[in-house]
């Protein structure tokens, strides 16, 4: 990494005080319900303060402006995309000036051009090598996906999480005003976080499968998470993202990449027992949407914990 981390950690939490504080959130029952308005959602759970519920209504026009989930990556897809539109370019060149041929081998396209003019040929070749970075920025980002290097330096494809969070967010104004209705002090950004960490980590967990080798299949955006009630950790971690930014534009916030699990970091004022890490003289709060364990800002898994421990991470700003 190139900047410097820093992991912040009270001696008084450790893995032995989660395993014995941290209780298992419980969802009690789910109900959908579509109208000509949109589809009514209503969750209720077992908290550590009580029994709770959330209920709110997406509207047919924010569900239909919301990003759906992408299929998973697919590098024959991608090759095929770039190979169309490099034949598209070779097609535009005189055979009298230059030959191009673009051939397949195993997941990489081989380029050759041939000509009179050495002049001619570099600038061919150069131009070939700008469509195909073009191409394949194109085919990601139609996708949403990313290019990610992980904790171990390995460079993979993943979803575009930041996107997704973004291009989430402005329509769950519905949710976030639902959760400000549950909560004594609806500006008071920790009391707002915990209750969303609360409801988030009541929904049914769907396994992640590997960040690198599932080339992002079983992740769930924003939409599905909550239309289906189901997701993984970097669904529930991008989503909490979403609603983090639809609650308040302004707050700094990182997805924190651990190997095959996520978490999420706020900066806000750390409170004394806080678990945080420290990035370029800001610190980020670590919270865990995941579950099932219901833990609050501030306390993460003892899993999570040794990953961090170990500056086993990356991160990505939000």
């Amino acid at each position: 990494m190139h900047n410097l981390l820093k992991v912040i950690v009270s001696l008084i939490i450790i893995s032995g005080a989660l395993i014995s504080s941290a209780s298992y959130a419980q969802q009690k029952h789910f109900y959908k319900l579509n109208t000509n308005a949109g589809v009514e959602l209503n969750y209720q759970w077992l908290s550590l303060d009580g029994p709770r519920q959330l209920k709110f209504t997406l509207l047919q026009s924010d569900i239909e402006a919301l990003p759906n989930s992408a299929p998973a990556y697919n590098p024959m897809l991608a090759q095929n995309h770039i190979h169309r539109t490099l034949l598209e370019y070779a097609q535009t060149i005189d055979p009298k000036v230059a030959r191009i041929n673009i051939k397949r081998s195993g997941s990489s396209l081989n380029m050759e051009v041939s000509g009179s003019s050495e002049t001619k040929i570099n600038e061919i070749t150069e131009t070939l090598s700008s469509k195909h970075t073009q191409a394949e920025t194109e085919y990601l980002a139609k996708n949403y996906y990313t290019p990610f290097q992980n904790e171990y330096g390995q460079m993979a494809i993943k979803q575009d999480h930041r996107r997704y969070a973004i291009e989430s967010s402005d329509n769950l104004e519905s949710v976030v005003e639902s959760i400000k209705k549950q909560l004594n002090k609806p500006n008071n950004s920790r009391e707002f976080i915990n209750f969303t960490l609360d409801w988030l980590q009541t929904i049914p967990y769907d396994t992640l499968e590997n960040r690198i080798s599932s080339n992002g299949s079983g992740f769930a955006a924003p939409k599905q998470l909550i239309l289906n009630n189901k997701g993984d950790c970097d669904s529930k971690s991008t989503l909490f993202l979403a609603l983090l930014k639809a609650y308040n534009p302004n707050i700094s916030v990182k997805m924190i990449f651990l190997p095959q699990h996520a978490l999420v970091g706020i900066s806000m004022k750390a409170e004394k027992n806080d678990i945080a890490i420290e990035q370029d003289g800001v610190t980020y709060i670590l919270a865990e949407p995941t579950g099932a364990a219901q833990l609050p800002l501030g306390e993460i898994a003892p899993s999570s914990m040794m990953y961090v421990r170990n500056r086993q991470f990356t991160t990505e700003m939000f």
